[in-house]
């Protein structure tokens, strides 16, 4: 995987553009609603949306596929799950490979993140403006390392920074963005704490793609045996947050629809 990466051009960033970048496996309506809230709750003029399909089959690829030719967002597909950290991997490099319109910030978020709030956005990035930070994130402790550290659902990078060959990449296993966030830290950067979930910027379900994975019976998935014990939704042990997430998703059904339908196409596609 690490052959194929393309580190960060030193060409100019357009000041003010943001990309987000998400990894969608087996998560269709919920990657829908992610790049609806995108479109209808963030309140951000400058954004790109670059999913990665790894290999789906449950539609999600098609449904992208249709909304990116609306011109909803990036579709990079995948034939075969490549795992969720090189897949994000594979985000970056396609925006780092394009060499000009390149993004200030990138935005990390997972496929069943629900934007809450219209300022999250404009909030992370006064936090990163105020802190000179090259990367925003929520601080939890992490009970295996025994550390507290940010997690992988939602980091606002600068790729300036942080998307050189100082720096390690997004990685296979537990959570992809350890070794980046660590090796970033021990090279000078600074990160910089922001409660996505805590103060309800996002919601973050949880578990959805492990969900999939047990729900499916794929035993021949490397995660499935962890599966059987974790796939159920966690929604970070946010209290509220799941009844939030269950009234963002019940709006966001009455206004798009199904997503069979080729009205649902523009309602994810467009902004309001």
């Amino acid at each position: 995987m690490h052959d194929d990466i393309v580190r960060w051009p030193d060409h100019p960033v357009i000041p003010g553009r943001v990309a987000v970048i998400t990894v969608s496996f087996n998560t269709r309506e919920l990657t829908a609603l992610l790049l609806w809230s995108l479109r209808r709750i963030l309140q951000w003029e400058s954004l790109e949306v670059i999913v990665v399909d790894n290999g789906s089959k449950d539609g999600s690829a098609e449904l992208l596929a249709k909304i990116a030719a609306a011109g909803g967002c990036r579709l990079v597909a995948n034939a075969t799950n490549r795992m969720h950290g090189p897949a994000l991997t594979q985000a970056m490099s396609f925006l780092a490979a394009r060499g000009s319109d390149l993004p200030q910030w990138v935005w990390v978020l997972d496929s069943d993140v629900v934007i809450s709030r219209p300022d999250a956005l404009k909030k992370a990035l006064e936090r990163a403006g105020e802190t000179s930070a090259a990367i925003v994130g929520e601080s939890w402790w992490d009970q295996w390392h025994e550390t507290d550290r940010f997690l992988a659902y939602s980091l606002v990078i600068d790729p300036v920074r942080v998307w050189h060959d100082g720096i390690k990449p997004f990685v296979d296993g537990g959570d992809p963005a350890f070794d980046l966030l660590e090796s970033a830290s021990a090279a000078g950067e600074t990160l910089a704490e922001f409660s996505f979930l805590r103060d309800r910027y996002v919601i973050h379900r949880g578990r959805s793609s492990l969900g999939a994975v047990w729900a499916s019976g794929d035993t021949m998935h490397p995660d499935y045996e962890w599966t059987l014990e974790h796939h159920e939704p966690h929604f970070g042990l946010v209290d509220g947050a799941a009844a939030d997430h269950r009234e963002l998703l019940r709006r966001f059904r009455a206004e798009v629809g199904s997503l069979d339908d080729p009205m649902a196409i523009a309602a994810l596609s467009d902004r309001a």
